[in-house]
């Protein structure tokens, strides 16, 4: 049994919104693929195959965008 995927059209912006914070596509894709002790040494990307892993990375995303450590 595969787990369910998201259509891309939910993806596509969680990418762009990496891209936008780091500057370009290749620091964006190292980000996304590098496992996080925050994400319990899961990948970002690891958790873009539901709703709610697409709103814990966003979150992610705009504490980095906006300089918030804690």
């Amino acid at each position: 049994m595969t787990a369910p995927q998201l259509p891309i059209s939910h993806i596509v912006p969680v990418v762009a919104h990496a891209v936008a914070v780091f500057g370009d596509e290749h620091k964006a894709s190292h980000w996304l693929s590098t496992p996080l002790a925050l994400l319990e040494n899961r990948a970002p990307s690891d958790l873009l195959n539901s709703t709610e892993g697409i709103q814990r990375v966003e979150e992610i995303l705009t504490r980095i965008e906006h300089n918030i450590f804690s």
